[in-house]
C-alpha cells in the first residue's frame, strides 16, 4: 500500500508539472545532467527541475510581463499554482481544452457547447 501511495504522490506531482509547463524531452541540464529542463508558460522561460534554477536570464526591462513577476526559483512557481492538480475536474477541464490534436475531439466539444446554449435559451 505505501508504494501505491508513492506512486500516486508523484504522478500528482507529474501532472502538475506538466499544467504549469512544458518538458523538453531530449536536452540535458548542463549542470546536473538530467534530462528534467521545462519551460514555464507563465514566464516564458526555461528551467532545470532538479538544479532548481532557471536556464534563461531576466531581460531586465521593468515593463516585462514575463521578466517582471518572475520568482527567483522554479520551486516557487510551483507551489504557488492555483492548479488542483489531485482533482478530478481539473484533469477533465485540462483534457477538454487540449484537444487540439484530435478533429473528433473538436467537432465533439462543439456540439455539446451548441447543445448546452440551446438548452439555455429555450429554458428562458
Amino acid at each position: 500500500m505505501k508504494n501505491r501511495k508513492n506512486y500516486l504522490k508523484a504522478r500528482k506531482k507529474q501532472f502538475k508539472w506538466n499544467l504549469i509547463g512544458w518538458h523538453n524531452t531530449g536536452f540535458t541540464c548542463q549542470k546536473c545532467g538530467k534530462e528534467t529542463i521545462f519551460q514555464i508558460y507563465k514566464y516564458d522561460a526555461w528551467c532545470c527541475k532538479s538544479c532548481n534554477e532557471w536556464l534563461d536570464d531576466v531581460c531586465g526591462d521593468p515593463n516585462c510581463p514575463f521578466c517582471a513577476k518572475r520568482p527567483l526559483t522554479p520551486y516557487e512557481v510551483y507551489f504557488m499554482a492555483d492548479i488542483e492538480a489531485g482533482s478530478a475536474d481539473g484533469r477533465k477541464d485540462w483534457r477538454q481544452k487540449n484537444y487540439q490534436h484530435k478533429t473528433d475531439g473538436m467537432k465533439k466539444h462543439k456540439r455539446k457547447k451548441e447543445s448546452y446554449m440551446k438548452i439555455q435559451t429555450n429554458a428562458r
